[in-house]
This record gives structure tokens, sequence and C-alpha cells, in this order.
């Protein structure tokens, strides 16, 4: 008997049907909680080499497939790439040696992902953005040693995320800033009508940066407690928000080209290795600027009262300065081309299901009775739908195309054996549109995450590890309460002010270290 037929026996799984699972390629594994079982599986799993997927070839490895012009795989679009891998070798794919990157495990099936989550250890490990990590560990004056929740790893990474989490994960706490985002929200509406064509009513074609100083403004206000002033009417180009805003956007973009693309940084120091120091180190001096102003403002006010609520910042000040320094670059780093494009894209999808947005707008009027009212955290308590759209929006448009874990042990996934050191990659982006697990995928309907819903399809119907669009266990997006407050209400406070319509063709963006918007979002906004 077969090891595969064995394991098939003593499991009670099938294979696969896809193409008789390229000749008998990918097993199952059944979800274990045990360590005792997990052994078991690692005696009958299959070796590395069987895991579908291109083959390396001798010298030239893989990275010739993904060349310009003559590569089967070359394509800017990193989710076209993602699909062609998975149409041409199933829900498991293994890359390697492309490069000097690590071995790659892809998984396309909620089940594998759901599996990845439960192998990745007690302290998870994301091997990515070494390069800022490489950065921070030239910083020491900076970090001291503390190089921050998204590229720690191990001891390091648990003891500032254990200080962390119970802030920023915490409803309570998070409440505490919905005034001022509202406040943040309010001021961005009416900048919003200021920039509308008076003819037309579109908003101009760089929309897509007032967003950002949104989303800026936004973060600057919980990670610092400050007002940055982002959105002043003619901010000049060397101010601090645009400036930051710069950075940030080629921080990204030269962090893709380093890691991503071909790239020799890790032997000498190449221009775009300079480059992003001196990005970093630009963003630094700005964000430490306010931080250091906060710490003053802290420590000057009267304490003797347990009563006020403490905002973040502030909290963490109390308990460790040089963590609340660190928590608020890594806040800025994540928080602003992330949330301003996925909220880009929530209003796209939005202007183009008139029926969704009129649904949606009664429920706005039934709690926001002017279009002057404030969002509240009661207000937040009562919006279903509102959270239902972003929910269905982020099934569309993830933050990230991919969730990476970095295996610390040999484990089994899909019935093989991942070698420790291999990154193991769940393409939730891809697996939230699929056919299997989401009816009329392809249809914007919020409805189906409503749990009283039963005229829709239902995301009940799907597997729980299909959309994650924040990642799952102990590292999840640590910013995901904030993120989702933040969007909530700016949908709320522009739904109650406008009508918002779309008339320029499909969404398109670019899917780098995170998806961003190309179309330039030229939103009509009529006013109610």
């Amino acid at each position: 008997m077969t090891r595969a037929r064995f394991f098939r026996k003593i499991s009670g799984l099938r294979l696969p049907p896809r193409e008789q699972c390229r000749a008998n390629s990918v097993i199952t594994c059944p979800i274990e909680h045990n360590e005792t079982k997990n052994i078991n599986e690692m005696q009958y799993a299959r070796p590395t080499e069987d895991i579908p997927g291109p083959k390396a070839l001798p010298l030239l490895g893989n990275w010739f497939r993904f060349l310009p012009y003559i590569g089967k795989y070359a394509r800017e679009d990193v989710s076209t790439q993602l699909r062609m891998l998975r149409d041409e070798y199933g829900d498991i794919v293994k890359l390697d040696k492309i490069g000097f990157r690590r071995p790659t495990i892809l998984l396309f099936s909620p089940e594998l992902c759901k599996k990845m989550y439960r192998v990745e250890g007690k302290w998870p490990v994301r091997i990515t953005m070494e390069t800022l990590h490489y950065y921070r560990k030239n910083r020491e004056h900076i970090y001291n040693g503390q190089y921050g929740i998204t590229t720690s790893q191990g001891k390091a990474w648990q003891d500032i995320r254990s200080k962390v989490n119970q802030f920023m994960l915490q409803p309570r706490i998070i409440k505490v800033h919905v005034e001022q985002i509202s406040e943040i929200a309010s001021d961005f509406v009416e900048r919003m009508r200021a920039l509308r064509d008076p003819e037309t009513l579109e908003l101009p074609s760089d929309f897509n940066n007032e967003l950002l100083k949104w989303a800026l403004e936004s973060i600057c206000s919980t990670a610092m407690d400050c007002r940055l002033g982002c959105l002043k009417p003619n901010l000049a180009a060397d101010s601090d928000p645009q400036i930051m805003i710069n950075g940030l956007r080629e921080m990204f973009d030269t962090i893709y080209r380093m890691e991503m693309q071909t790239s020799l940084w890790k032997i000498y120091n190449t221009p775009n290795l300079k480059k992003l120091f001196r990005v970093l180190d630009t963003v630094y001096e700005i964000a430490n600027k306010h931080v250091e102003r906060a710490k003053t403002k802290y420590e000057t006010m009267d304490n003797s009262t347990n009563q006020r609520d403490h905002r973040i910042l502030e909290k963490l000040l109390r308990i460790d300065k040089h963590t609340a320094q660190i928590v608020a670059l890594d806040s800025l780093m994540a928080g602003v081309d992330t949330t301003g494009n996925v909220f880009g894209g929530l209003l796209y999808y939005i202007a183009n299901n008139p029926e969704k947005q009129e649904k949606l707008r009664e429920e706005v009027m039934s709690v926001l009775p002017d279009k002057t009212s404030r969002v509240t955290p009661k207000i937040l308590d009562q919006t279903r739908y509102a959270k239902a759209c972003i929910k269905e929006s982020l099934r569309f448009f993830s933050i990230t195309l991919v969730v990476l874990r970095t295996m610390q042990t040999d484990v089994c996934i899909g019935g093989y054996r991942i070698p420790a050191g291999f990154n193991v990659l769940a393409c939730h982006s891809l697996i939230a549109q699929d056919p299997r697990q989401f009816s009329r995928t392809q249809e914007y309907i919020p409805e189906r995450w409503l749990r009283d819903n039963t005229e829709f399809p239902s995301a009940k119907e799907a597997h729980p590890f299909a959309s994650m669009p924040f990642g799952y266990g102990p590292r999840t997006c640590i910013g995901r309460r904030l993120a989702e407050m933040e969007m909530e209400t700016l949908l709320l406070t522009i739904i109650r002010n406008f009508r918002i319509e779309w008339h320029h063709g499909s969404l398109e963006y670019e899917n780098r270290m995170i998806n961003t918007l190309v179309t330039p979002l030229r939103f009509k906004l009529i006013d109610l």
C-alpha cells in the first residue's frame, strides 16, 4: 500500500478531484490541536518535494519564470500571478529558488489556511519586510534593541505585543477616541465639499492623496494625540503632513522593489537601500517631534483623578515611554496607506451599488438626525449595516493579498512536510472571491454578513477562514479595531451628507506590499 493510500485510509479523507489532484498530489490533513496527533501527521506526511509547483531548473532555479517579457508568470499584478499558480497547480503550491527568497508555500484553501494558523506556534514568526528590520537595527539610538511589532520575532515580539494588546484591542479603550475621529471626519466632509468641481460636482483626480491625508490625520490623533493639520486647504508640498505621506508611499514602494524584485541589498548598500534609510529618517524626525510634545503635555497634566478616560498613547507612556514611541512609529507606518486605500475601495463599491447605498442611508438617517451630527460610541453600536458594508468591501479589496507565517518547526500542512524556515502564505484575498466559498461572489452583498439575513446568500455558508482581511491568531493586525472605527465613522458622516456616484469605469489597483489604488477617485457628490 502506498503512503498516500495509507494516510487516506487512516484519516478517512478523499483526494480532491481537481485533475485527479495533479496525479495524487494533494491530500487534506485533518485539523488537529494535539501535539501527539501532529506527530502522527508528520509520520505519514509526504515529502516537501512532492508539493505541486513550478520545478526549479539547475543553476537557473525559478527566477527566470518571473522575468519581464519572457517569464511565464511575468505580471506586475501579483494577484494574477497567484491566480495562475492556483489554477495550474491546485490549492497548495511550492515556490523555491527565486533569487534570495526563502522557499514559499502558497495556500488557496481556507481549511489549509486554518491549519497554518494552528501550527504557527505560541509566538508566530513572520519573516517579512527584512529591509525595514535592517534599518531599525542600524538605528539603535532610536530603537535600542526594541524593533517594534512589525518586524520583531519571538520573545521580543511577545514582550511588546503584550504591552500593547490591552490598549489597542479593547473596544472600551477604542471608544475613547471616537469623538476626536468624528471631528476629523466632519472636517474631511467639509474638505470634500470644497474640493468638488462646481459644475460636475466631481472630486479632483488627486482625491486619492486627500484620503491619505485623512488617514494620516486620524492615526496621528490616536497614535500621537495631536492634530497634524493634514486637512488644511492649500497644504504646502514641503509641509510635515505631505512629506510624511510621500515618505510612507516611497517606503512601501522601495521595500517592494528590494524584497519582491531582484535586488542585491543584502550584499551592498544599493541606491534603493540608501533611499529607504533617507525616507525613514525623515518620517521618524517628524513623528518623534509630535510624540515628544505629547509626552511633555502628559507630564504636566493633573493626574490626581482616575475618572478621566486615558487615550492609547497616554496609557503607553505611563507604562514605558520607549514602547510608546516605537508603537507610535509602527502605527504611522501601518495605518496610513492601508486605511486610506481600503476606504477608497469602500466608497467605490458604495457608489456602484446605489440600492445598497440607500439602504445604508436609511440606517444612517436613523442615528444621525442632522448633517452636522457627530458619531458617538453609542451610534457605532447600532450601525449593523455599515459594518456589513465594510466587511463586504474588504472581501473584494483587502489590505494585503496574503497573510505570511514563517514555520518555526517542521509541520504538516495538506498532507505534506513543510520544513522549518519555509514561508507559508495564506492567500485569503483570492479565497474570499472563490465561488466555492461565497455564492454570487462577484456581487456586492453586505447582507450576507447580517445574522438575521434570509433573503441573500449568507456568509455562514463559507468557511470561517475564507475571508480574513486582518489575519488571525496572536499576530492578527493590532490596529484592526482602530481602522474599522475610523472607516465606519467617516462612512456614516459622508453618507449623511452626500449621495455618491461613480462614472469612470472599473477600479484599478496595484498589488505590492499593500493594495494601492491607481484609479483617480473622481466621485460625484450630490448634497442631500
